[in-house]
């Protein structure tokens, strides 16, 4: 299965996987931290997992994130 991320939702999830916090992610990318929980929930909802660990672990199985 493919997925078609935004250019911001594949960099928070990159910054999600290699371990930094909301708040760190939107400390990097000078965004607020509610948009970067807004691009991790529509992650979430783009790999149909529910927690944020769910997340990085599908990200690593799927191939999106290496």
């Amino acid at each position: 299965m493919e997925y078609h991320l935004s250019p911001r939702e594949r960099e928070v999830l990159t910054l999600m996987c290699d371990g930094k916090s909301a708040q760190e992610i939107a400390d990097i990318l000078g965004i607020s931290v509610y948009t970067v929980r807004t691009h991790i929930d529509r992650l979430k909802d783009t790999f149909c997992v529910y927690k944020d660990t769910a997340l990085v672990a599908a990200a690593f199985r799927t191939g999106v994130i290496r």
